[in-house]
C-alpha cells in the first residue's frame, strides 16, 4: 500500500501546480444562515491536532496542535473549473495562507491541505439531500467523477450520514448539525477501489464547518474543532 500512497503524494502535487489562481466574477456568497456562510468577513478559529504512530501506513509520528484561523477575504479564484471563495488563513505554527471554500447550486466543499495528501478538492454537503444519499466526485481539481492518474483511477464517494443532530464541540452545544462523510478511494488493483483516507465533517447551520476529522488507512490523524466564530451577514 506504501507504494499508492506515493501515487496519491504525487497526484496532489500535480493538482497544486495545475489550479489556477485567477479572480472571477462570483455569483452570491453562500449566507449567513446558510450550513457553510461564506460572506465577507466572517471568520473561524480551529484548534488543529494531527496524530501518528510509527505503526501507521502514514508516515505522521508524535502529536502537534495549531490554532487555525480563517476568514473571507472578498477575493475569489478558478481553480480550473473551481469557481471558489477565497479566505485568508493564518496557522499559528505555519504562517499565513489562502484557502479555497466552494459554494455551487446547495453543494459546498474545499480545496484543502490534507496530510500526507496535500492539496484536494472535497465536496463536503449537498445541503438539501436527504439522509443516506451519497454522489462521486473528483478529489483533485477538475470536473468529472473519476480522475486517473498513471492509469491509477481516484474518486471520493461523499454521503450525507445525520441530520438535525445537536453536537457539543469545545463545550459548545450546536444544534440543526448535518453530519457527512467523504472516502477517498484508489483502483490500485483487480479487486476494485480501495478506501485510502476517510473524512467526518459536521456542520452546523449560521456557523459552517464545526468538526472535521481524517482519517489515513484506518488511523486518526487529524481533529479540528471550532474555538471560536464570527458570521457577517
Amino acid at each position: 500500500m506504501k507504494k499508492y500512497l506515493l501515487i496519491v503524494l504525487a497526484l496532489m502535487a500535480i493538482a497544486d501546480m495545475g489550479c489556477k489562481d485567477n479572480a472571477y466574477a462570483p455569483g452570491p456568497p453562500a449566507p449567513a444562515n446558510s450550513y457553510f456562510p461564506e460572506t465577507l468577513g466572517s471568520t473561524w478559529k480551529y484548534r488543529d491536532s494531527i496524530y501518528g504512530e510509527k505503526t501507521d501506513m502514514a508516515p505522521i509520528y508524535g502529536v502537534t496542535n495549531d490554532t487555525i484561523s480563517f476568514t473571507i477575504n472578498g477575493g475569489t479564484s478558478d481553480l480550473n473549473s473551481l469557481k471558489c471563495y477565497d479566505a485568508t488563513v493564518f496557522s499559528r505554527h505555519y504562517g499565513a495562507g489562502i484557502a479555497y471554500f466552494y459554494n455551487n447550486s446547495h453543494v459546498f466543499g474545499l480545496v484543502t491541505n490534507s496530510a500526507p495528501y496535500g492539496l484536494t478538492f472535497l465536496q463536503m454537503l449537498t445541503d438539501t439531500a436527504k439522509t443516506g444519499y451519497t454522489w462521486t466526485t473528483s478529489p483533485v481539481c477538475g470536473t468529472y467523477a473519476e480522475s486517473v492518474f498513471q492509469s491509477t483511477p481516484v474518486r471520493t464517494i461523499n454521503t450525507i450520514l445525520e441530520r438535525n443532530i445537536t453536537k457539543v464541540v469545545g463545550g459548545k452545544t450546536f444544534t440543526n448539525v448535518i453530519h457527512t462523510s467523504v472516502n477517498f478511494q484508489m483502483k490500485n488493483d483487480s479487486t476494485g477501489f480501495h478506501n485510502i483516507a476517510y473524512y467526518d465533517f459536521y456542520l452546523a447551520q449560521g456557523v459552517g464547518l464545526i468538526e472535521k476529522d481524517a482519517y489515513i488507512y484506518g488511523n486518526l490523524n487529524e481533529t479540528e474543532t471550532i474555538v471560536d466564530y464570527n458570521i457577517k451577514n
